[in-house]
């Protein structure tokens, strides 16, 4: 697991800080390369890169995504956990 953050440095290192992330957090601050890539960047006009989770299989394919309708909507981890379970199958 890797999470992309578009905030500054502080913000994002506030966040693992705050949420006790245990994995890694990548920081493109200023530079939208990552979550345009994705698609996700700027879509409702606001400069900001949606809240989105993607599953990446083993060999590299997208499995699974959920693209927030703004920044601050994030996929419950409830939800994540059972489409990790559906995958594994």
């Amino acid at each position: 697991m890797i999470a992309v953050s578009t905030d500054d440095l502080k913000g994002a290192e506030y966040a693992v800080q705050e949420f006790g992330a245990q994995f890694p957090v990548a920081y493109s601050s200023r530079d939208p390369a990552v979550p345009s890539e994705y698609g996700v960047f700027n879509l409702h006009g606001d400069g900001l890169a949606s809240a989105s989770t993607f599953i990446i299989g083993k060999d590299g394919q997208l499995k699974w995504k959920d693209v927030g309708t703004r920044y601050s909507e994030h996929v419950p981890a409830s939800t994540i956990i059972a489409r990790l379970k559906e995958l594994e199958g």
